[in-house]
């Protein structure tokens, strides 16, 4: 007797930290795609009940997303937003919290019987003798994944192109492009666009999988009758693997400077800085009128979009960094300086079946931003 699922059945595939920047664009992002490719896939978007400068009003409108204000502390809080939820995309915060309260969302899937995790974690997180704090604690992530989830897949970004917008203000402002790295370091940065892409095709694949399981899945959907690893097929070919995520090109810090000069026009001069100068430049960025320590889903939105940016006086994508994402940027930096960053992976074709936009690419859409001021 074959059982067919409701037309009420939905699955759900949870994200956290969807109140950070790149939480926000990612769920943005899967909401679009998935409204569009899987229309009985909801989101379970996770975001933090503390968490006062993240407006998620319009994260509410996509009909498949749930949001759950969570207190990262209470595991029982996160059991009950997990609850039937089927592959989990862990973010882990930027707060110096982030491996406990990583550590009690896994306890929680593990309770809930989440059947995958997919861990967005940083290059350099599997290399336990550079030292840098804030990557060590994604090795530590990466250890408990490891062991709490039967079934993963761990992502290592690199740099993100869009986190050079952060340096356009000295850019207007002083013509300088200042970095903790040498002008001889070499970088493969990623694009956010293709890393929001890179989990989209993966949670797609995953749901598509498993409609394709037939009536058995479904009436073990039906039933709850499935252990804690049965028929678990999350990442599918990618399933217990641990990719770095880069762009498909290397270039020094000279040459991104350069690059941004036959973009704009302009002279602008690579200056090697020291961490601590560095840190106070981006520290600075809070005190701007326009660079607001507030989540904007619109800034994120028209960053992931593929369009132009918007209009003069529009809404640009910008937003202060707080501490630990400032550290964790400069450990990225150290990561390039020591030479350990100088690579171009291939792990992004893997997924995606191309090799992703360039620096280059990123810095030709974005030029008007680190124009002189006049």
């Amino acid at each position: 007797m074959s059982h067919i699922l409701p037309s009420s059945h939905v699955k759900k595939v949870a994200i956290t930290n969807v109140d950070s920047w790149l939480g926000c664009w990612i769920a943005v992002h899967l909401a679009e795609k998935l409204e569009k490719k899987c229309p009985n896939v909801h989101i379970v978007a996770l975001a933090c009940k503390d968490n006062t400068h993240a407006d998620l009003d319009k994260l509410k409108k996509f009909k498949n997303v749930h949001i759950h204000k969570v207190d990262y502390n209470d595991e029982r809080c996160l059991e009950k937003a997990l609850s039937g939820v089927r592959c989990s995309i862990l973010l882990p915060e930027m707060t110096e919290h982030r491996v406990k309260h990583a550590k009690n969302v896994l306890c929680a899937m593990k309770k809930e019987k989440v059947k995958g995790c997919l861990l967005l974690s940083v290059a350099g997180a599997e290399n336990k003798e550079h030292n840098l704090k804030e990557i060590m604690t994604f090795h530590e992530i990466e250890q408990m994944v490891e062991e709490y989830c039967s079934c993963y897949l761990i992502l290592r970004k690199s740099i993100l192109n869009q986190c050079f917008l952060l340096w356009s203000p000295t850019v207007q402002e002083k013509g300088e492009f200042p970095m903790s790295c040498t002008a001889e370091c070499h970088m493969a940065p990623l694009d956010a666009c293709d890393l929001a892409c890179a989990i989209e095709t993966v949670v797609v694949e995953h749901c598509n999988d498993d409609d394709k399981g037939g009536h058995r899945d479904a009436e073990a959907a039906m039933n709850e009758e499935s252990t804690d690893d049965d028929h678990s097929n999350f990442g599918g070919v990618h399933k217990n693997k641990k990719y770095t995520l880069t762009g498909p090109r290397k270039i020094t810090a000279q040459g991104l400077v350069q690059a941004l000069n036959e973009e704009t026009g302009q002279r602008v001069q690579f200056k090697q800085v020291s961490r601590e100068e560095l840190k106070k430049y981006f520290e600075s960025l809070k005190k701007r009128e326009d660079w607001p320590e507030n989540l904007s889903i619109d800034r994120c939105n028209e960053v992931l979009s593929e369009g132009a940016l918007a209009a003069e006086g529009g809404d640009h994508p910008h937003m202060a960094p707080n501490e630990s994402m400032i550290n964790l940027l400069l450990d990225e930096l150290e990561l390039i300086k020591k030479g350990d960053a100088g690579f171009v992976s291939g792990d992004l074709e893997k997924i995606l079946g191309h090799q992703g936009k360039s620096v280059k690419d990123f810095l030709r859409k974005y030029k008007d931003e680190f124009r002189h001021q006049r």
